[in-house]
């Protein structure tokens, strides 16, 4: 490598700096950069070259155990995602289901609370995944067809429970026409105003209201602003939200609010890469303002085949589940059996091919591993 870089320096005219391991006679070995130039006389004329090294083996050997620990800290993460997950989803899933039997009120009060409470804990994790793609560049977008008005039903739904925990008003005003379908990543929509609102019922004491706005704006933009009535923002911190851990001291100036204070940073992002941004307006006392802007193409719809789609009944269906965690088997199964399906679960691959017969079922639905 010493002579292929001389050559570059002599070839090329030019100064060049690389990093290079050498061995010493007693077997040590070190990390050198080293920078090489080339040299003239005093009338200009190249006499040959210089080199300058110096030893950066610790610094070397450190940024590499920082590469180590951001690998083992990536591995955990997606690790414990995969773990917690599974359990949370069954209990969003089983409290939903739950949700829609016969309760009393004071039962019907708990299960919205669990419901809420785990929605919550699950956007949570999205952050601090998120948040850790987003320190490796790894963030894509899945961009798909949304159906936009099913999103913000369902979206009202969860908002207005958490906002009835707290005893606020929740409402979301849409101003018409919007699209149907849009084009855009849902699941990272839903966080992003997730976020928000969670931030609107947290900051709003008992007897205030939540607002949402949505529209559509030129250029395909998805225009909300989510409106709280609560504590506001002074001047100075509207800036700092949307930093990384930030957290909003309270009226007193004392302690910071609860929360992981990292819901601002990576929904501002998100939206960034979304093609919009994140802003807010708020005065001390007054609540607060947030507005999101994503892009999001709308999808022109045939109106006679849409129609026609949807008054057609869906038939039952007999359903083969594969899936070997039992508490995904009861969710799973509770939902399509209220829809009116037959299901025969297989706990694995094994056994799934022996039950499996062409014909017999309309459907398999396999585990991803």
């Amino acid at each position: 490598k010493v002579l292929e870089t001389d050559e570059k320096v002599f070839r090329h005219n030019v100064s060049l700096t690389y990093e290079q391991w050498l061995d010493y006679p007693d077997g040590r070995k070190a990390c050198f950069e080293i920078r090489k130039v080339p040299y003239y006389d005093r009338v200009g004329k190249r006499r040959g070259l210089m080199g300058f090294g110096r030893d950066i083996t610790e610094r070397k050997r450190y940024q590499d155990a920082l590469e180590r620990a951001s690998r083992d800290k990536t591995t955990f993460i997606s690790t414990i995602s995969h773990e917690l997950r599974t359990p949370l989803n069954g209990i969003v899933g089983l409290s939903r289901i739950l949700l829609d039997t016969e309760l009393t009120s004071e039962q019907e009060k708990y299960l919205k609370t669990i419901h809420v409470s785990a929605v919550t804990l699950g956007n949570i994790f999205n952050d601090i995944i998120d948040m850790d793609k987003m320190e490796r560049r790894k963030v894509q977008l899945d961009n798909q067809p949304v159906d936009f008005t099913s999103f913000l039903a369902d979206l009202e739904n969860l908002s207005g429970l958490q906002a009835q925990q707290k005893g606020l008003r929740f409402v979301l005003e849409p101003s018409l026409p919007l699209p149907h379908k849009v084009i855009t990543d849902g699941t990272r929509l839903r966080q992003i105003l997730w976020n928000l609102i969670s931030n609107a019922v947290k900051f709003t004491p008992q007897g205030g209201g939540v607002n949402v706005r949505v529209r559509y704006d030129e250029g395909d933009i998805l225009h909300f602003e989510v409106e709280d009535s609560g504590i506001g923002i002074p001047e100075a911190e509207q800036d700092k939200i949307f930093a990384m851990y930030y957290q909003v001291k309270d009226s007193h100036g004392g302690k910071p609010a609860t929360g992981t204070g990292i819901g601002l940073a990576v929904s501002r992002r998100l939206a960034r890469n979304m093609g919009g941004d994140i802003s807010v307006t708020s005065q001390p006392g007054k609540g607060a303002t947030f507005t999101l802007t994503v892009h999001a193409p709308a999808i022109a719809e045939e109106v006679e085949d849409t129609l026609a789609e949807d008054d057609m009944p869906l038939p039952a269906l007999n359903v083969l589940l594969v899936e070997d965690i039992e508490l995904n088997v009861i969710v799973a199964r509770s939902v399509l059996e209220k829809l009116g399906n037959s299901v025969d679960v297989a706990m694995t691959g094994k056994a799934a091919l022996e039950m499996f017969e062409p014909g017999e079922y309309d459907l398999v639905l396999l585990d991803i591993q």
